[in-house]
């Protein structure tokens, strides 16, 4: 039989669900609004505790003001949706044998390279990308932020624990923070910009998609609720978190091994030539 030793290289395939924490959602970890999330990868066992793989990931997150218990925040009203993919390089450390322990927790960091781009629709339902617009004032005179970098790094933090079937399938359940290095996942961060300089500056579609506090009924309509610009629309000094977390299964690749029956044996006073 072969020998696991000889069989570092493993496909690893992740089914869950995607989250976020931000501007728009306060919660460290929930269920709400939660979107099915996916991803494939390669791994490679280092040693018996020590494991490195390269994984893809792909899902979607949003969030909605109006789930929002805070008044304030719930009549700010914003609301978003993105599509978010990732290239990552993580390690993981096993806490017993990854080749014999039948249950195994195991602790994951890494980075990642991820690409967002927050949407949302007006009240007629028409789609509008919301970096381009520039809600907060990026990138217009007067306003230090520059318009915000869609290609953005993360630090992915989690754990586990695995599953042992047999010799080549191990099952897991997983969750896996990013901590990125961003606070616009959801276009919120900073402070409301001047209403004029959104509309002379990014136009109206950017100052209508500002503040929508006035599409609630009973409203003030002025931007935004009357509050002056520069009142806080997010918080600058907390960065957007996304999280993966569901089953993961990872398969172990056949290779051929090093002193198994596939090689050339010796045996004694014989000449390194096959047998056949």
């Amino acid at each position: 039989m072969q020998s696991l030793q000889a069989q570092r290289l493993g496909l690893e395939v992740f089914g869950g669900v995607v989250n976020y924490q931000g501007d728009l959602r306060q919660e460290v970890y929930t269920f709400q609004g939660v979107r099915m999330g996916a991803g494939a990868g390669i791994t490679y066992d280092l040693n018996k505790r020590f494991q490195v793989r390269t994984m893809f990931m792909s899902g979607s997150i949003s969030a909605d003001d109006k789930n929002n218990k805070d008044p304030r925040l719930y009549y700010r009203n914003l609301n978003f949706r993105t599509n978010v993919t990732e290239l990552s390089l993580q390690l993981l450390f096993h806490l017993l044998n990854n080749e014999s322990a039948p249950i195994n927790p195991y602790a994951i960091g890494g980075i990642a390279l991820f690409r967002f781009n927050p949407f949302t629709k007006d009240q007629s339902g028409q789609k509008y990308f919301l970096q381009p617009l520039g809600t907060e004032g990026q990138g217009l005179p007067g306003y230090p932020e520059p318009l915000y970098k869609l290609n953005q790094l993360s630090m992915p933090v989690g754990g586990g624990i695995a599953f042992r079937i047999n010799e080549q399938v191990t099952l897991a359940w997983e969750i896996c923070f990013r901590m990125t290095m961003t606070d616009y996942i959801d276009d919120v961060s900073t402070v409301y910009a001047d209403e004029f300089d959104l509309l002379i500056g990014r136009g109206p579609k950017s100052l209508e998609l500002a503040f929508r506090g006035w599409e609630l009924p009973g409203v003030n309509p002025i931007f935004p609720a009357g509050y002056p610009s520069g009142f806080i629309r997010g918080n600058p000094n907390a960065n957007d978190w996304y999280y993966f977390s569901g089953i993961k299964a990872n398969i172990r690749l056949k290779t051929p091994e090093r002193n198994g029956s596939s090689k050339w044996k010796k045996s004694k006073g014989s000449t390194s030539c096959p047998k056949w």
